[in-house]
């Protein structure tokens, strides 16, 4: 999965919840949408990208739609927090090259 994907769907905090909510099992469409003050089509928007990002699934139960967390949704969080990781490395070593310059320019 793409880490632009990833990180839009863990931009919104609806989708976050979302994810909180099926950490403890998987969940009936209706029961996801329970508790939210948006309309169900706006959660199946949500669950919509989070699955496309792969973070979680949907199965058919007759004409019920069950979510869960995709099992490959914690390889794809790993990726995007290791990816995110090395991008702070990047920044931490300009921030410093910038500290010693400027305490340089201080003398």
């Amino acid at each position: 999965m793409s880490l632009d994907l990833t990180i839009a769907a863990l931009a919104d905090p609806t989708r976050r919840n979302i994810l909180h909510r099926l950490a403890y099992g998987p969940r009936r469409a209706g029961e996801l949408a329970s508790g939210f003050a948006i309309s169900r089509p706006a959660i199946c928007k949500h669950t919509r990208l989070l699955t496309q990002a792969g973070l979680i699934r949907a199965r058919k139960n007759g004409r019920e739609r069950i979510y869960e967390l995709a099992p490959s949704g914690s390889k794809t969080m790993r990726e995007t927090i290791k990816q995110l990781e090395e991008m702070e490395r990047y920044w931490d070593s300009i921030l410093e090259a910038f500290k010693r310059y400027a305490e340089e320019e201080r003398k």
